[in-house]
């Protein structure tokens, strides 16, 4: 049997003998508690993970329908933890970037957005529609939106190299905006976030539709970094 020696202490944490047994407890209270947490907003998920499950190998996206309910409760935390540990950085950096999900467009995957090598740019074609109205809010500060690119690392990394000193807001799903975050830490530039309210996109839906977030999330990040802006 292992014994842990005191001989060193690490200078950030130091891990007991019964840590595991404390890891393993905390992670049971956290997963219980969330599920009974947010009921309301996980109501269907049983439901469609059943689904899922049962469905072809074949299906698009088959393993990514299948994530449980654990993982989005572990990324939900995350967000909300990277957005806060990020603040104080965003709010510092002189300039900010808007990274909108394809998903959001009312006529996706129709979308009429410009094909751009650092990111597609919404023409505003609806005014209705969320990514027009985005572009209407950043107009008023003088930041930029662009549509999300794969290599996200990438993209980040281009414009900061352009700007020297960016900040971004990322706009996505809950599967995606704390991976996306971390893809901006290693990029080098602190993000903070707003949520999709649900998932539109043809992963989730047989018929595709616009997805949504709460609008007034992102008024208030922008506010509270730049201020009143008319």
């Amino acid at each position: 049997m292992y014994i842990p020696t005191m001989a060193h202490q690490g200078p950030t944490y130091q891990l007991g003998p019964d840590f595991y047994k404390k890891l393993a407890a905390f992670a049971d209270r956290f997963t219980a508690h969330g599920a009974e947490y947010f009921a309301d907003e996980f109501a269907r998920m049983d439901e469609f993970l059943d689904r899922a499950r049962r469905e072809s190998p074949d299906r698009d996206a088959h393993l990514l329908r299948q994530t449980p309910r654990e993982k989005y409760l572990l990324e939900l935390v995350s967000f909300i933890l990277y957005d806060e540990m990020n603040r104080e950085k965003f709010n510092r950096a002189k300039n900010t970037l808007i990274i909108l999900p394809d998903c959001l467009s009312l006529h996706n995957p129709d979308c009429l957005k410009t094909d751009e090598p650092w990111g597609d740019v919404c023409r505003q074609c609806v005014p209705d529609c969320l990514a027009s109205r985005t572009v209407d809010l950043a107009d008023r500060y003088g930041i930029d939106v662009l549509f999300s690119k794969r290599k996200l690392t990438e993209q980040l990394e281009h414009y900061r190299e352009q700007s020297g000193d960016l900040a971004v807001i990322g706009i996505a799903c809950v599967l995606m905006l704390a991976e996306g975050m971390r893809s901006a830490a290693d990029a080098g530039v602190p993000a903070r976030g707003v949520l999709l309210n649900f998932c539109g996109c043809e992963h989730w839906n047989d018929q595709p539709f616009a997805s949504e977030f709460a609008f007034e999330r992102l008024e208030a990040l922008l506010k509270e970094k730049y201020g009143e802006r008319d």
